[in-house]
């Protein structure tokens, strides 16, 4: 009582003490996202005032761009100002910063060629939503495009480079790259531009869809990506065979090169992936070709991940090879199908949100879904959940023999997603769903330290006491010095007095977990129990029925004169 007591004030103390501090808490914790939200609050009205009119908004992009020609050491966060000038709500969330990147470098080389930026010349207040700066058609083999710098307003006020100028600023820009910057105007360099001044004039000449400069740029990729693919499949394969070597795993050597595809392929995909970015294609062309390699890598991921658990479940299954536990043979299979499962899932919703799938809505459809699906395969989940609880707990292993409910015996054969075998002893399979087991009260033999052998011998009521006396003192000698048996719980005693015996109770444990160890040490002790009966002269009661006849005096009258009447 006083124990229990002891341990709700215990409780109660802890509970207060916890509540105590989370009240403490809360308002720090309040004051700290009152301030961020202010904070944050404040970042974003900085914004809008650099994006507040068409004028604001190229003033912000300029002296941005200029902050970063002079090589500032905030270079980055000028880079990405100007970045943030364009509206970019039509690209993938994913490239916005590079898009933004590549679109403010053409801006700036494309408006230094042409004129020097007077902002008297741009509206503070335009009364329209979009107002063009530049718009030009030009003319790219059979199709003409209609080239733009604009500045129009957004919905959130902010007046940013309309998406047009971000698609087309490209086009524009290959039309005035001859030219030089004008006067007064320090021209943007970086390495690609430098290297542009090395290379030859015709690289800058179009040929099918690309300039010369591209097609070679693209082909540099391509070789490079080949080395990353070789690079990579030569250093995996020396791995695994140095791991399949080191770990005496059963995996074949003609097979360690042919399992490395997939990791050559990635390693493929993101050079080609890292290298198409700096070849400043169109937007609409780089938008397919990451796209694909998006694709491609999220594949080549899941592919990659099902050869290292492939990998993972043969160390752990040669473990399982050497352990006497065979509950691990069964284990390691289905943790390994497990892990595949998952990673195809999430493979799965990696290459869907590759191509642009509104993952949330499909997430939020297969959980609608997944409860329909629950509900009707209900059985199939619960037998899941109970392998899983029989796996964890382990009330068994792989060729114990069990007792259980209902009368159902066995040894124990196989153990899957869905049901466990038993071997009854008449021979016969019985397949018993493991949510069923799960419940079940498991009397498992083959878990026990020792066996028992327990008989009663019953002697014959003409046997002397003393005899009695010395076969049991003789029996318990037998039990001292035998190695398996031990002696300190072995029971040899008188133990009853039935109608037809003296029953003698001998009850020993064998020490030993292996049935056929048991089986012939039975065998060897009840032959060394008739043995010592034959040596110390005791009988054992046998099954018998006596009929006790009582002869009346005139039964033995009538016998009698039958007789004297047949001798006459």
């Amino acid at each position: 009582m006083f124990n229990r007591t002891l341990s709700i004030f215990l409780f109660s103390f802890l509970s207060l003490t916890l509540h105590a501090q989370i009240i403490l808490q809360q308002a720090p914790v309040k004051e700290k996202a009152a301030a961020v939200t202010e904070d944050a609050s404040y970042i974003r009205y900085e914004e809008l005032e650099k994006l507040k009119s068409p004028q604001e908004t190229m003033r912000t992009f300029m002296e941005s761009m200029d902050e970063v020609k002079k090589g500032s050491s905030n270079s980055k966060a000028f880079f990405d100002q100007a970045a943030r000038t364009f509206n970019l709500s039509k690209i993938d969330e994913r490239e916005r910063e590079m898009v933004g990147r590549q679109a403010a470098e053409k801006l700036i080389n494309t408006l230094d060629r042409i004129t020097k930026v007077d902002y008297s010349h741009i509206p503070e207040d335009h009364n329209g939503s979009k107002w063009y700066f530049r718009k030009q058609a030009i003319r790219d083999g059979d199709k003409t495009i209609e080239a733009e710098i604009a500045i129009e307003k957004n919905a959130d006020g902010a007046w940013r480079f309309s998406p047009e100028t971000v698609t087309t600023i490209g086009a524009l820009y290959t039309t005035v790259s001859h030219l030089k910057v004008v006067e007064g105007v320090v021209e943007y360099k970086n390495w690609k531009t430098r290297l542009k001044n090395y290379m030859p004039e015709w690289t800058s000449e179009e040929f099918m869809m690309f300039s010369k400069g591209q097609w070679l740029g693209l082909l540099v990729v391509f070789i490079f990506s080949i080395l990353a693919l070789s690079l990579m499949r030569f250093l995996t394969t020396i791995y695994i065979h140095d791991l399949v070597k080191k770990e005496s795993l059963d995996f074949k050597e003609k097979n360690h090169y042919k399992s490395t595809l997939p990791f050559g392929l990635l390693a493929f995909s993101l050079v080609w992936m890292g290298g198409i970015r700096t070849l400043e294609l169109e937007l609409e062309t780089y938008n397919v070709l990451i796209r694909a390699f998006y694709i491609l890598i999220a594949f080549t991921s899941v592919w990659s991940s099902l050869k290292i658990v492939d990998l993972i479940s043969m160390h752990f299954m040669k473990i399982a090879r050497d352990t006497h536990n065979k509950f691990d043979d069964v284990l390691v299979p289905m943790l390994s199908k497990t892990s595949k499962v998952l990673v195809v899932a999430f493979g799965t919703i990696l290459v869907a949100h590759s191509l642009t799938f509104d993952i949330g809505s499909i997430l939020a459809g297969l959980g609608i879904g997944g409860v329909a699906v629950a509900l009707a395969a209900k059985d199939t989940i619960s037998n899941l959940f109970g392998s899983v609880t029989v796996i964890m707990d382990r009330p068994f292993l792989i060729g114990d023999y069990v007792f259980l409910d209902k009368g159902l015996e066995g040894t124990v054969e196989e153990v899957g997603f869905r049901s466990t075998r038993i071997r009854t002893p008449h021979q016969s399979l019985v397949s018993l769903p493991n949510n069923v087991l799960a419940n079940m009260a498991i009397d498992n033999y083959g878990m026990r330290g020792s066996r028992r052998f327990k008989t009663f011998l019953q002697m014959d009521y003409s046997t002397p006491i003393e005899k009695l006396e010395e076969f049991c003192e003789r029996l318990r000698y037998m039990c001292k010095i035998h190695p398996l048996i031990d002696p300190s719980i072995a029971q040899v005693y008188i133990n009853d007095v039935t109608d037809k015996s003296i029953n003698i109770l001998f009850n020993i444990f064998f020490k030993t977990s292996q049935g056929e160890v048991e089986l012939s040490e039975r065998h060897k002790m009840i032959v060394e129990i008739l043995k010592l009966a034959q040596v110390v002269g005791v009988k054992f009661a046998y099954p018998s029925n006596t009929v006790v006849v009582e002869k009346t005096n005139e039964l033995q009258n009538v016998k009698d004169a039958r007789i004297e009447s047949s001798i006459l």
